[in-house]
């Protein structure tokens, strides 16, 4: 089993922390890097048409909606990138440093494709809802909630797969 003050969990935990506290002080604008891939699935998912406005974010005016930094997903990034890479140490995986860098882009990947799941869910719940104004501020907060819980424990899951995938296969052929 591994400690949990090894120096590869002190350098993770604290460039999340760092990362954390960046986010929080950044702007829409400052986070369009999450925002345009997101709104371009979002966009090609919904057959919509969307425009940048540095204050606001991409709003899409046939839907009704603003993707803005509350929709950026980058808490989401943050935390998939701390929970793969504490599993990825956890599992004593090979190369940890480069491993670490490298689910970085793999949680923002994953980051892409769930957060713009959330989003388009948000709207179809809203479409199947009656009528009667947008659904309630919980509902879609709950949403958010169990589509980011279902993914993390997913990429949690395929994660832990691969790594005894991966081990089991050098196993053999040693």
């Amino acid at each position: 089993m591994s400690s949990p003050c090894r120096p590869s969990y002190v350098v993770v935990v604290a460039a999340f922390i760092a990362a954390k506290l960046l986010y929080a002080q950044a702007t829409t604008a400052d986070v369009r890097f999450l925002l345009a891939p997101t709104n371009a699935l979002v966009e090609i998912m919904l057959s919509s048409t969307s425009v940048f406005d540095a204050g606001r974010g991409y709003v899409h005016p046939g839907l009704r909606i603003v993707i803005d930094k509350s929709c950026a997903g980058g808490n989401f990034w943050l935390l998939s990138w701390l929970l793969l890479a504490a599993t990825y140490l956890h599992q004593h995986g090979r190369r940890p440093a480069l491993a670490v860098l490298a689910l970085v882009v793999v949680s923002f990947g994953l980051t892409l494709l769930v957060n713009a799941a959330r989003i388009v869910g948000a709207v179809t719940l809203g479409r199947v809802l009656p009528v009667g104004g947008p659904p309630p501020g919980w509902l879609h907060e709950a949403q958010g909630a169990l589509v980011y819980l279902f993914s993390l424990v997913a990429a949690h899951c395929a994660l832990l797969y691969f790594l005894f995938k991966t081990t089991a296969i050098r196993a053999h052929s040693a």
